[in-house]
């Protein structure tokens, strides 16, 4: 027993746990392993699926089961394995999916599952961050795609990002679907109801120990989660909607360890 027992900690990455350069802080760390070993559970809260969790992920002490895919996946990092997964209607998805390439024929179209990516437009124009980071894709006729998807994720410019949302949600059925900006060029689509928020209640539900979670994050995807937290932290660099609903609003950015600074406000550490 430590003096954060029953404390869980839920990060978002981008734009929060890391810095522009995607490294996390001495700072940062320094805290997180505090936590931790005055009896914390610490996990990440991400857009990212299983493949995708790279080695700074995997190099923090993580013991609290990750909410992955923007809340469709609640993930046991140690065991690599999903302790719950919401997947979203297939035949609706792959509708949406043709309708955004109408729009826009060059979208770039990714389907996630609970171990792949499949790219499915041919046509796509290259997504930046998939390029740059050298996430593992296929390339794959969405008929192709055998596994239940629990995330479709439009990549595009901003403002061509924009005319598909407004044409996309203007769609039957789309109220089957929760639908938000994860970046300016990030368009994703997962279950209604389901975000990283609504995974907190599956991390209540399994974790017997939890009784008071902290979670910090910047964008759109993290409003419900900082929002149903107990304590909810924005960093300086979060949008407004993320810092109307915080507990604690935070002066230093995700450039400047505020995952540190939340953890000393609250904490004390």
């Amino acid at each position: 027993m430590g003096a954060f027992s029953g404390y869980y900690l839920y990060c978002d990455l981008d734009g929060t746990l890391f810095d522009d350069e995607k490294r996390v802080s001495p700072e940062n760390r320094a805290a997180i392993e505090t936590f931790v070993r005055e009896g914390g559970r610490f996990g990440v809260a991400t857009g990212r699926a299983p493949s995708i969790i790279g080695t700074i992920e995997r190099d923090l002490p993580v013991n609290a089961p990750c909410i992955l895919l923007n809340g469709a996946g609640l993930y046991d990092l140690s065991k690599k394995e999903f302790l719950a997964m919401h997947p979203v209607d297939r035949a609706l998805m792959e509708h949406f999916a043709r309708r955004v390439v109408e729009v826009r024929n060059n979208a770039c179209v990714q389907v996630f599952s609970d171990c792949s990516i499949f790219e499915t437009n041919p046509n796509q124009r290259d997504d930046p961050h998939t390029i740059s980071e050298g996430l593992p894709v296929t390339k794959i006729e969405m008929a192709d795609i055998r596994e239940s998807a629990l995330k479709l994720l439009i990549a595009h410019t901003s403002e061509n990002l924009d005319v598909i949302q407004t044409e996309i949600l203007q769609e039957a059925g789309i109220d089957r679907f929760s639908v938000f900006r994860t970046a300016d060029w990030y368009l994703e689509f997962v279950a209604a109801g389901v975000n990283k928020g609504t995974a907190l209640e599956n991390v209540r539900t399994r974790c017997l120990d939890c009784q008071t979670i902290l979670a910090i994050g910047d964008y759109n995807n993290d409003l419900e989660m900082v929002s149903l937290a107990d304590i909810g932290g924005a960093p300086a660099n979060a949008i407004d909607e993320v810092k109307a609903v915080a507990n604690v609003v935070l002066d230093t950015s995700n450039n400047q360890s505020c995952v540190a600074a939340f953890l000393r406000q609250t904490l004390g550490i």
